[in-house]
């Protein structure tokens, strides 16, 4: 089933073995469409790089902390980042970029405009915000602990979410040479956290582990390929690699509002996964419905006044109780985030409504790219970096 080598860490070299595991919540690519690339034989063209078409590109938005990573259409109009839903894959219609006429598959994100119905592929809106352009692979995108991995949709529409602990960090010797890659694959890892129904910690309910992704040499895409527990002598390897999506979050040096403690958020990771508890099935079907009727975010008209603002904080205290399921982790580290840094509650429940304004037991992915990038966020479909 899979290869083994030596591994010398800090102590005697231990027998590293491979381990071929299905991920749960993940689009899959089989081998052959994998070496190939992805628009091989998914019918997916990429864009040609003519942008001189139809309509203006769309700017960052100039009034906000968080500009770098917002968009407004030619009418002025907040645009926001979309995926498919989750099981309504078999219904989901592919749209065409308003600025180069490519369609937007069903398998990518894209930024709409609602008031005017307008659809920008990934591409055009990464290129408005000062991204590299695809093709050029130069640096990968910058990772950040905080981030977010999204891997899939899956047949039903589903993606899974992995929050990174880390930046790119360097990719074990014995780790590429037991992963059947195709020739010049170019690898990448993180260390990661997230809540699964198939994997649980050696301490924790919560998976911690490291997460190895590979770019691809063509379009930039990033596939999750396996990953390796802490103090583990099994690599576990997708059986197929599973094309991620990156949620970036908002508090960069290059345009944040508030700067970013990773000390403290790696201390709240930490936390979090002390207290957290098993996933939970019939919360993740409840997440669908909730989704569905719009009842997984925070409305932040809804508080106020101090006093409401005050509830909600006891609130989403109890909520984070509750029995995740994949997209908690992401939600409720940031939560507790801000309460860790925040001067007083009301300040962490402003910034809780400002930048995570979801309910942690509630919340499904693709709620969470709509609602994150009205909020300084940005999804990027590659992970290919800025110029």
């Amino acid at each position: 089933m899979g290869g083994q080598c030596q591994r010398q860490c800090c102590g005697p070299p231990t027998l590293l073995k491979t381990r071929l595991v299905e991920h749960l919540g993940a689009r899959t690519f089989s081998r052959d469409e994998f070496r190939q690339g992805p628009t091989a034989d998914l019918g997916e063209q990429p864009c040609s790089g003519d942008h001189g078409q139809r309509r203006p590109p769309p700017a960052p938005h100039p009034h906000h902390g968080v500009a770098k990573h917002r968009l407004l259409c030619p009418d002025g109009h907040l645009m926001t980042a979309k995926v498919v839903r989750e099981m309504f894959m078999p219904c989901y219609m592919d749209r065409e970029c308003d600025r180069c006429e490519m369609l937007c598959e069903r398998d990518h994100s894209h930024y709409i405009c609602k008031e005017c119905d307008l659809v920008y592929c990934n591409r055009c809106a990464r290129q408005a915000l000062g991204l590299r352009e695809l093709n050029d692979r130069g640096e990968p995108l910058e990772i950040q602990a905080g981030d977010i991995f999204l891997a899939g949709p899956d047949k039903y529409g589903i993606h899974h979410v992995i929050l990174a602990r880390s930046a790119w960090r360097e990719v074990e010797p014995d780790v590429v040479e037991l992963l059947d890659l195709p020739p010049g694959a170019e690898m990448l890892a993180c260390d990661t956290i997230e809540s699964t129904q198939g994997s649980v910690g050696t301490e924790t309910w919560w998976y911690k582990t490291t997460t190895y992704f590979t770019r691809d040499h063509e379009d930039g895409s990033l596939y999750l390929v396996a990953d390796l527990p802490p103090n583990a002598d099994v690599l576990e390897q997708a059986m197929q690699p599973v094309r991620t999506k990156i949620l970036l979050h908002p508090f960069r040096e290059d345009g944040g509002e508030l700067e970013f403690d990773e000390a403290a958020f790696l201390k709240v990771i930490e936390s979090a996964a002390a207290r957290s508890v098993r996933y939970g099935k019939r919360t993740a079907v409840k997440s669908v419905v909730n989704g569905i009727l719009h009842r997984e975010r925070i409305d932040a008209r809804s508080y106020p006044t101090a006093e409401s603002r005050s509830e909600l904080a006891t609130k989403l205290k109890e909520s984070w109780k509750q029995r995740p399921i994949c997209a908690s982790v992401a939600v409720m580290c940031w939560q507790m985030y801000f309460f860790a840094t925040s001067p007083d509650k009301d300040e962490a429940v402003r910034r809780v409504l400002r930048y995570m304004p979801h309910w942690c037991h509630k919340s499904t992915p693709s709620a969470l790219v709509n609602s994150l990038t009205e909020h300084g966020w940005f999804i990027s479909d590659t992970a290919d970096g800025e110029d």
